[in-house]
């Protein structure tokens, strides 16, 4: 670092104040700053037409190295993005000798295990708790993806969730190395990491620290964004899909069975809401307050290659044991359970008959629940 690195401040009296470079004391300052002023990430750096917002999901986040194994690394921060890309942030001072060639190593390993053993719902519950609480979550995300607090909002954050699960499963992920000063070995091998990996985004993120008098100037330098890398990253903008369309997407097999769906849960007085994918479901489980029962998708969903229906059962746990609701879903059809609480179904000419019945029986439950509402 050089110490003889310096920024000028004018003030409104003409003077001139040198306020000298200076690093930090340890690394938890740095952690604690990026924690508290995610924005010092320089999201406008890394994508000016599409800035990444940032959510905290965990500081200290465990990563194990397989199903059944504890937590084998910590992560210092998993973040996600408004786009729902898990974030891996690693950080380290410029004195830290393993800054150099073993913090490569150590987020490698994170991000490579990280996709095989990170389920979604684990990440949903670990931004619960640093939110305080499922509600609270629920109005970060609103915030993170620029919607209001209305029904349909509901259904946006079920397809947020579902965009990190396909992200992280597909290994899109973006992996920050943080620090006061990033040596020249480390800058270098980030910009062939980034150029050479194209569904992961290796950066650096400088944060120098300028400390005067009476203030500190922090001051955010994004490294690792070369042309090429630019030209190879642009994602094209999401937009929201019509009922219409996603009955359009769907095979000729599958449509009557959506249809259908769609016919019953509008006979039920649920309300049928389409997101940027596909379309939910959803019972009034208080005035005001929407819970959905299941989500339907055309083929090309998250990357699935056949239509499909998700149930996220989490929120059911005030009406029906979990486990209950998993079991006899799985004992309908040929659910996949996915972590803890998601279970989804990929549709075939033949487990629509199975499919009907799981989708009876959530439609049970739906009455159930506005009963007890």
């Amino acid at each position: 670092m050089k110490r003889e690195d310096s920024i000028y401040l004018l003030g409104t009296d003409g003077g001139l104040e040198r306020v000298p470079l200076g690093g930090y004391t340890s690394e938890d300052i740095l952690q604690k700053l990026i924690e508290d002023y995610p924005e010092l990430l320089a999201g406008e750096q890394m994508d000016p037409d599409d800035p990444p917002r940032w959510l905290l999901v965990r500081r200290e986040a465990g990563i194990p190295d397989s199903d059944a194994s504890s937590d084998r690394w910590s992560a210092d921060h998993l973040m996600l993005d408004h786009n729902g890309r898990p974030t891996i942030v690693e950080m380290k001072r410029s004195s830290d000798t393993r800054i150099r060639r073993e913090v490569i190593g150590q987020m490698l390993d994170y991000a490579a295990n990280a996709t095989m053993y990170w389920p979604t719902d684990r990440i949903r519950m670990l931004a619960a708790a640093t939110c305080g609480g499922s509600d609270k979550l629920d109005d970060r995300v609103r915030n993170l993806i620029g919607v209001e607090n209305t029904d349909e909002s509901l259904t946006q954050i079920e397809d947020y969730w579902r965009q990190v699960d396909n992200n992280l499963r597909n290994g899109e992920l973006r992996l920050l190395f943080v620090a006061d000063e990033l040596p020249r070995e480390l800058r270098r091998v980030i910009e062939f990491l980034n150029e050479h990996m194209p569904r992961i985004d290796v950066l650096g993120v400088e944060v120098r620290q300028f400390v005067g008098r009476s203030m500190k100037a922090l001051v955010p330098r994004v490294i690792g964004l070369t042309e090429r890398a630019r030209q190879d990253k642009v994602s094209p903008p999401s937009r929201k899909i019509s009922q219409t369309e996603i009955l359009a997407n769907c095979p000729d097999w599958s449509r009557p069975f959506f249809e259908d769906l769609i016919e019953q849960a509008n006979q039920e007085a649920f309300r049928v809401v389409p997101g940027t994918k596909g379309f939910s479901v959803r019972v009034e489980q208080a005035p005001g307050k929407l819970l959905t029962l299941f989500s339907g998708y055309p083929p090309g969903s998250f990357g699935r290659p056949a239509p499909a229906i998700d149930v996220y059962i989490l929120p059911f746990d005030k009406f029906e044991k979990l486990e209950v609701i998993s079991q006899q879903l799985t004992k309908l059809a040929p659910f996949k359970v996915g972590g803890e609480s998601m279970l989804t179904l990929l549709l075939e000419p033949g487990n629509l008959k199975n499919a009907r019945a799981a989708a009876g029986y959530l439609c049970d439950l739906g009455r159930r629940i506005r009963t007890a509402a």
